[in-house]
């Protein structure tokens, strides 16, 4: 089973049973910035710099999330035995 947070459906616009909920947002950038991103978006085809936007914020999230769980594992296969306490301890403690 996917743990939650890498769940990729999530971060996407459709979901198994309907179209999730959006949030607009209001982003300032510097204008050179944003002439770049606009030239870069139409170069690989997306509709509009918001698309670029989305699958960027998408990849970060993710790749996060992935980093941190592929960190626990290699703290997680160092670690002695621990009880019940100790292991809900030492999560609290990463």
């Amino acid at each position: 089973m996917i743990p939650e947070d890498l769940n990729t459906n999530k971060y996407l616009f459709v979901r198994k049973g309907g179209i999730m909920e959006l949030k607009q947002i209001s982003l300032t950038i510097p204008n050179s910035l944003l002439k770049a991103s606009k030239s870069y978006s139409e170069e690989l085809g997306y509709r509009n710099i918001q698309e670029l936007i989305l699958e960027l914020l998408r990849n970060k999230v993710l790749a996060e999330k992935i980093e941190r769980y592929k960190q626990i594992e290699r703290d997680m296969k160092d670690a002695k035995k621990l009880s019940q306490k100790e292991a809900v301890n030492y999560i609290k403690n990463i």
